[in-house]
């Protein structure tokens, strides 16, 4: 039945066929670097490049003063540091309650911004945000996303993919937002000083920061609210292992209003973030964060009102004087007032006194 070949297999002095240990040579070597990596990188001194810089991106909320996800320590006296950085921004939402909306496009947020550290400890910036909106590209990805994990929203199969079919907020006969499309305008510019009130050997390092918000954006096509806001806030960041750095945001931004024709009134926002960075290799590093962000209005609808939660993954490559910083952020709460999907990209060059 076996056959010879069937007798010579199973005899004891027949050699045995080859073992399949490639991918376990393969699985034994990657632990072996994952474990081993932390002790390789002590031979430096791992202070961390900073959290994603990332804000409520939806589009309503653009329109209002954010303080970025940002680190606590700051640039030394005259150390300067120049950034420029482009989020791709996905929205779809209709009608909720009361309100008769249409959103479905995508925003591009490009802004070219700077800061220098100026004196003790403080450091002082300046934000110019650049805005347009358009069909964009990004919704087969986030359909198949969707899809994969069966959590598709409904709204997105009511227009065809990458098509820009408006951006329209209204209640009752008060048009209260409309966005044109195909608009490259100026956003709201915005001016930022952080001073760092603690650094010690060991301990968390903790900065106050400040920042006010020029009406410089349009706000009858959405650029800007036409009023300046102002936001208080603190910066934390803690090594806690030669390869782990921590961060934490908490801040409070005061709007001015009221705004739009419908004359809405605004409440403060609260905005808080967590994150971590961990070292990989020499220039590279992963970033997680999450982010919650309270909405300025009260209006009773889920799509102006809420409090949103983000969750943000990238990563952060430094090169000599660059930083290359570039990460995805996902809104994972059941409210409307935070974007579908957001791609986040930022690159810096930094140089010393």
């Amino acid at each position: 039945m076996w056959g010879l070949e069937g007798l010579r297999a199973s005899s004891p002095h027949a050699p045995m066929p080859p073992r399949p240990v490639g991918w376990r040579s393969a699985l034994c070597a990657i632990l072996w670097l994952w474990c081993s990596l932390p002790a390789t990188l002590r031979a430096d001194d791992f202070v961390g490049n900073g959290p994603l810089p990332v804000r409520n991106f939806q589009p309503v909320q653009l329109i209002f003063l954010n303080l970025p996800f940002e680190r606590a320590r700051v640039l030394r006296p005259g150390e300067f540091a120049i950034y420029l950085e482009s989020a791709e921004i996905n929205e779809v939402a209709t009608n909720q309650d009361d309100i008769n909306a249409v959103l479905k496009f995508e925003t591009n947020r490009t802004v070219l911004g700077g800061s220098i550290g100026l004196g003790h400890a403080w450091e002082i910036g300046l934000g110019v945000p650049f805005i347009s909106r358009f069909g964009g590209f990004l919704d087969p990805f986030i359909d198949g996303v969707e899809d994969l994990f069966q959590a598709s929203n409904p709204e997105r199969h009511q227009f065809p993919d990458n098509t820009y079919a408006g951006f329209r907020i209204q209640r009752g006969d008060v048009l209260l937002f409309h966005g044109p499309n195909q608009e490259f305008e100026l956003g709201d510019m915005w001016a930022e000083a952080k001073y760092e009130v603690w650094h010690a050997s060991g301990l968390p390092t903790v900065s106050l920061r400040g920042a006010i918000k020029a009406p410089t954006g349009r706000a009858g096509g959405v650029f800007g609210s036409g009023k300046p806001d102002f936001g208080v806030g603190a910066a934390a960041e803690h090594r806690f292992l030669n390869w782990l750095v921590a961060y934490g945001n908490l801040n409070l931004i005061y709007p001015l209003g009221p705004i739009t024709p419908g004359r809405l009134t605004l409440n403060p926002i609260l905005t808080e973030g967590v994150g971590a960075e961990a070292r990989v290799w020499r220039q590279l590093s992963f970033v997680l964060q999450q982010e919650t962000y309270t909405s300025p209005f009260h209006t009773g609808t889920r799509l102006l009102d809420g409090t949103v939660v983000e969750l943000a993954l990238g990563f952060n490559f430094a090169w000599d004087r660059f930083l290359l910083q570039l990460g995805a952020i996902d809104n994972v709460s059941p409210v409307v007032a935070a974007a579908d999907f957001t791609l986040l990209g930022r690159v810096t060059y930094r140089r010393g006194s």
